[in-house]
């Protein structure tokens, strides 16, 4: 079993008090320690989510505010076992067939009370929303209530990703009486949840999130009495209201390198890192693109890239290249594939390859040019960006470079696919079948938000990851992950240039720190746990 790494960094404090000009709406008030008041946890984050239905969006900030309030059968802990949540315990039948035994006693923050309907009619409408979910709902034939607290649940064949995939990063249970008959995407609840997790929605306006302690909630009763998130735009004056206490805590992905630097050393600040560390920077090619859609060129301008600029120059080497389709550590990577022997950084040989691929300098230098897009609120995607149209640049090959807020960039990639490349953080998941399937998969729709963009499909790859998606045990399934890795090793549609290895922030007062971050995803906490610092 590969265990993850668990780091505590703690230094010296900061003299001074630090302002917070340019930090946007913040909680407001005085008082308590970290945070504002003793009762309200507060937490900077880099933008607004679209809507808090993790079920219907694989969005970090979507997650982030949404799994306080909204939960699953099982969760994953931070070695990648699977624990209960909402099911109590389960059982196979036979090779295909769970048996899920529902907590009694959990209602819904409307006071509903969570019964088996709840979870079958999620299985039954829920799954396809969200790209994540796509694989997930090809495995179900079937879900059935065996009475009210009992959940059958019929696989079309055996699999040993099933258990994982429940987790709630991408699967949460829908209330049936808030949802059936209603259009789920649009549905209003989507901005207003309403779960059975220690939070509950309160209300939601100028940037700001409230969510309000469920005292009915059937766990630990959380030791704060709200939870408010608050968007602060910029990593640099998120890091200083964390400094200065006015905030309590900043999710992984909001905490690029540059905000590491200003917080290793404070003593009031705890650094904690390994807990999503299974991540990767990808780098999808457009295969529509005619250039594009020969693996020469994409293998070319992929050798043209300096990884090691990459990593030092954006993240300070925390972050290392990427040398392989998962990352290195993952239980389905084997290391048999090594990008920096099989394309080492060599501009000279990245223009022999264009040369032959039938792509030579024009008479002004160029021999094509391609646009690149990035999230504005991904971490280190604006050096990432310019490091490729240098490299690039220096090849022959011009780059016009777009940033653009969450929507445009979801409406402009995954909808519209007006982009040759782009960059974007992914996280590989407890299971392969989570987060490496969707991304090359021809089945999965093309035009779904963090699905396969790229325009590109292999069926024998297909048929690799369908065969080691149903297969119960790893040692069946990870010689399957290889010969499937090797395959987009190959082909490249898409390449990994650092593997991420998330690092969050808290105040280092707060009492319940290390069971708040108990749980083994990036936004997956435990909010029962956290509470203010004991007297």
């Amino acid at each position: 079993m590969v265990r993850t790494v668990r780091t505590w960094v703690v230094a010296l404090v900061a003299g001074a008090a630090l302002l917070m000009a340019g930090c946007g709406g913040t909680a407001g008030g005085a008082g308590g320690q970290g945070g504002n008041t003793d009762d309200t946890f507060v937490v900077g984050m880099s933008a607004e989510p679209p809507h808090l239905m993790r079920l219907f969006l694989g969005d970090v900030q979507v997650g982030l505010v949404g799994l306080a309030m909204e939960e699953s059968l099982v969760t994953v802990d931070r070695e990648r076992e699977v624990q209960p949540q909402l099911a109590e315990s389960w059982e196979q039948l036979d090779d295909v067939t769970y048996r899920f035994h529902l907590r009694q006693g959990v209602t819904w923050h409307d006071g509903e009370p969570f019964t088996a309907d709840d979870v079958v009619f999620t299985f039954q409408n829920g799954l396809g929303v969200n790209a994540g979910t796509a694989a997930l709902k090809e495995m179900v034939a079937s879900a059935a209530a065996v009475d009210e607290h009992t959940v059958d649940v019929v696989l079309n064949s055996p699999t040993g990703a099933f258990l994982a995939m429940l987790n709630p990063m991408s699967f949460s249970i829908l209330p049936q009486h808030v949802y059936e008959g209603t259009e789920l995407e649009t549905n209003p609840a989507n901005r207003a949840p309403v779960g059975t997790g220690p939070f509950k929605f309160e209300s939601w306006e100028n940037g700001r999130i409230t969510l309000a302690r469920n005292d009915d909630y059937w766990g630990d009763t959380p030791g704060f009495a709200k939870v408010v998130f608050t968007v602060i735009g910029d990593a640099t004056a998120r890091a200083l209201a964390l400094k200065s206490g006015d905030i309590d805590y900043i999710n992984s992905y909001d905490v690029p390198y540059e905000a590491i630097l200003q917080l290793e050393n404070d003593d009031n600040v705890v650094l904690d890192t390994g807990r999503a560390s299974y991540s990767m920077k990808m780098f999808p090619f457009n295969t529509r693109n005619e250039i594009l859609a020969d693996p020469a060129v994409r293998k070319a301008l992929f050798q043209a890239i300096d990884r090691d600029f990459i990593s030092e120059s954006a993240f300070g080497g925390y972050f290392p290249p990427g040398r392989s389709p998962l990352p290195e550590g993952h239980w389905a990577n084997t290391g048999d594939i090594d990008y920096d022997a099989e394309y080492p950084f060599d501009p000279e040989a990245a223009e022999a390859a264009l040369d032959a691929a039938g792509y030579p300098r024009g008479a002004d230098g160029t021999r094509f040019s391609l646009v690149h897009r990035y999230e504005a609120s991904e971490p280190g995607g604006e050096k990432v960006a310019e490091v490729i149209a240098d490299n690039w640049r220096a090849i022959g090959v011009e780059t016009t470079v777009l940033q653009d807020d969450a929507e445009v960039f979801r409406e402009e990639v995954f909808a519209n696919h007006n982009f040759d490349t782009y960059t974007i953080n992914i996280a590989s998941g407890a299971d392969p079948a989570i987060g490496l399937y969707r991304r090359y998969t021809c089945d999965n729709d093309q035009n779904a938000v963090f699905g396969n963009a790229t325009g590109y499909c292999n069926k024998e790859l297909d048929d690799l990851f369908i065969a080691a998606n149903s297969a119960n045990e790893r040692e069946e399934r990870v010689p399957l992950y290889t010969q499937a890795q090797r395959i987009v090793a190959d082909d490249l549609p898409t390449a990994i240039l650092v593997q991420v290895s998330y690092t969050e922030a808290i105040r280092a007062e707060l009492s319940g720190i290390e069971d708040f971050f108990a749980l083994g995803e990036v936004v997956l906490l435990d909010w029962s746990k956290i509470g203010p610092a004991q007297s």
